[in-house]
């Protein structure tokens, strides 16, 4: 048994010192113990090593394998359209202010006023200073919240629809005619034109107690394009929400965005922590918004129902302002600057004890004029056209919306008339005898164009030469 041991060892010894010649070779004849594996199996080899174990070869593979993406292309935010500064030149001469007359508000054919087709009626009924004249432009098919006219000489209303907070878009011709050009939105008030393009701008709310929007609408028939839609909203169901709007000289969308309480009163779950409602971001302000992008900023704030916004050719802005429920706080606002705050909710020296105290740090803006309560003041345009006389350029004409005395009509404010803030002052009425004026514009040759909410009519006022 030991001289076979030993012979195999010297086996082994012999094949460890022969040649290698072979790519591949056995180092020991296959051996069982039993019905077992081999004990050894081939071994590759190559040139002779001095390891005394192989070394493996390794190609080096990607992890991945890198796919060709296309570079994304980045378009620019188109540039704003600014407002080239108009001036007075080629108007006609001043003439002596002359305040509307005052018409009888009984004794038409449906009692206080006229039937709503009852054009001949209104046209008596309404009235103008001495040397304008009114004409009957049209009646749109709801009942509007404000008007604009586009590049095309169309007027656009945005309209509430059968008596519901629902509405959307019209266009009125210059004949009259109305077609229905874009909706449906929720409690539609604020339109305007971007300058320079037929993209038109609707503020709305998203559903009926939330959400304040801002809507782009094409010309092509899109479905209008949400740009904001969590702007603050409402109080309540009629009114407090993103209202009008305009754009300035500088290319940006101007808008008034209302508070969602009364004179900051808390609801039931934040009176448990605190006497008053925290103040929203964006609310109770006149916002300023890169139309492209939707970027906002607050231009003015302490604004209660901030209701329409325009600017002279100087650039000054002015805000019509509704009060409290209590009536208090109907006004317009004049903005010289961004950044002012007009007081609101802390009104207490507006006879408001349930308001909260002025913060002793705030330095708050006076009124540019008080109107008497419950005038409701809506729709306003400072007059920048040449085709009224040139004592009537850059004046402010405001709707006095509300049924009571010293409203339901426009009123004629020169903002150079040096009494014009002291409380006593009392605008001049330019047209009487409407029902409910909302909005006025100045139509493409200059004329004053006024909307009546409650029957839809269009009333046109132009100097007589």
């Amino acid at each position: 048994m030991r001289s076979k041991f030993l012979i195999v060892i010297f086996a082994l010894v012999l094949a460890a010192c022969a040649p290698q010649q072979q790519a591949f070779r056995a180092t020991v004849a296959p051996t069982r113990i039993g019905s077992g594996a081999p004990l050894y199996t081939e071994t590759p080899t190559s040139t002779p090593t001095p390891s005394l174990s192989p070394t493996a070869t390794f190609t080096e593979t990607p992890l991945y394998t890198p796919t060709p993406t296309a570079t994304p292309t980045i378009t620019p935010t188109p540039g704003l359209m600014t407002l080239t500064p108009v001036s007075a030149a080629g108007a006609p001469p001043a003439i002596s202010v002359v305040q509307a007359a005052l018409s009888p508000t009984e004794g038409w054919t449906c009692g206080d006023f006229p039937c709503a087709d009852d054009v001949e009626g209104f046209m008596r009924r309404i009235q103008v200073p001495p040397g304008f004249i009114l004409e009957h432009v049209g009646r749109f098919p709801g009942q509007p919240m404000q008007i604009t006219y586009g590049a095309d000489g169309r007027l656009y209303a945005t309209l509430l629809m059968n008596g519901t907070r629902n509405g959307a878009v019209y266009a009125m011709d210059e004949s009259g005619n109305t077609e229905f050009y874009a909706g449906d939105f929720v409690s539609p008030v604020g339109l305007a034109f971007q300058p320079g393009t037929d993209v038109l701008y609707v503020s709305s709310r998203v559903m009926p107690m939330q959400g304040g929007a801002l809507w782009r609408v094409y010309s092509d028939g899109r479905v209008p394009e949400l740009v904001i839609g969590d702007l603050p909203c409402c109080f309540q169901m009629i009114d407090n929400q993103p209202n009008g709007i305009t754009f300035g000289q500088d290319g940006y969308l101007y808008m008034g965005v209302g508070s969602v309480t009364d004179h900051g009163e808390p609801s039931a779950e934040v009176a448990q922590r605190q006497p008053y409602a925290d103040i929203l971001p964006y609310e109770a302000s006149i916002l300023r918004i890169q139309p492209h992008t939707g970027e906002i900023q607050v231009y003015a704030e302490g604004i209660r129902n901030g209701y329409d916004v325009t600017f002279d050719t100087t650039g000054v802005g002015y805000a019509t302002d509704n009060g409290l429920l209590t009536g208090q706080g109907d006004r317009l606002v004049q903005i010289v600057s961004g950044g002012a705050h007009f007081g609101f909710p802390y009104w207490r020296a507006r006879e408001c004890e349930a308001c909260p105290p002025t913060p002793a740090n705030l330095d708050i803006q006076p009124d540019f004029v008080r109107f008497p309560n419950y005038t409701l003041p809506r729709g306003l345009v400072a007059y920048t056209a040449t085709q009224f006389p040139s004592n009537y350029f850059d004046t402010l004409f405001v709707a006095l919306w509300n049924g009571r005395d010293g409203a339901q009509r426009v009123v004629n404010i020169d903002p150079r008339e040096p009494n014009v803030s002291f409380q006593g002052y009392v605008p001049t009425p330019f047209i009487t005898g409407l029902i409910r004026p909302v909005d006025v514009v100045i139509a493409p040759d200059g004329s004053l164009v006024v909307a009546d909410f409650i029957y839809g009519h269009v009333w046109r006022v132009r100097y007589q030469q």
